[in-house]
């Protein structure tokens, strides 16, 4: 099979594999093995940009044996950008949502929670989200606060 891109198009799949690899890799210290195969494909889209006449964007480290992406294709990918919101409504929504199901396990305790369906879970978790959505697209996270229960009575760290 051979697949012709234009150069435009090669460098849209270069930003589709920086995307596609921060989420596979970023919170990772160790590289998985189960990546090895998207890492083999990565390299060998990036071992053509000689020929697609994108040198600038992906360079080859001969000590490393590997092809990476350079300082020009950092600054100028779109990529970052697409990045910075997956991460930025993935961390609200991820927060709404631990909120979220912590109060319903407090309204309902442990053992009633851990007994309900998904659908009556996401039904009750409703209106609390509600609340953590307009709280957070309001104020952010100025009213959002750590407490600390110890004998002497409850500290409260502002987290921001």
């Amino acid at each position: 099979m051979e697949i012709d891109f234009t150069k435009k198009e090669y460098i849209a799949l270069l930003d589709l594999i920086e995307i596609a690899e921060w989420i596979m890799n970023s919170n990772k210290s160790e590289i998985p093995d189960m990546t090895n195969v998207y890492a083999k494909l990565e390299q060998k889209i990036y071992s053509y940009a000689n020929k697609m006449g994108c040198e600038e964007l992906i360079e080859y480290d001969k000590k490393l044996q590997q092809f990476f992406p350079t300082r020009e294709f950092d600054e100028t990918s779109p990529a970052i950008d697409f990045i910075d919101d997956y991460d930025n409504e993935s961390f609200w929504d991820d927060l709404i949502e631990r909120l979220a199901s912590r109060d319903l396990e407090n309204q309902v305790g442990s053992i009633n929670f851990d007994k309900m369906e998904i659908e009556e879970e996401l039904i009750k978790e409703a209106p609390i989200r509600e609340k953590y959505e307009k709280e957070f697209e309001a104020n952010g996270l100025k009213n959002l606060y750590l407490r600390e229960s110890n004998p002497e009575g409850v500290k409260v760290f502002r987290l921001n």
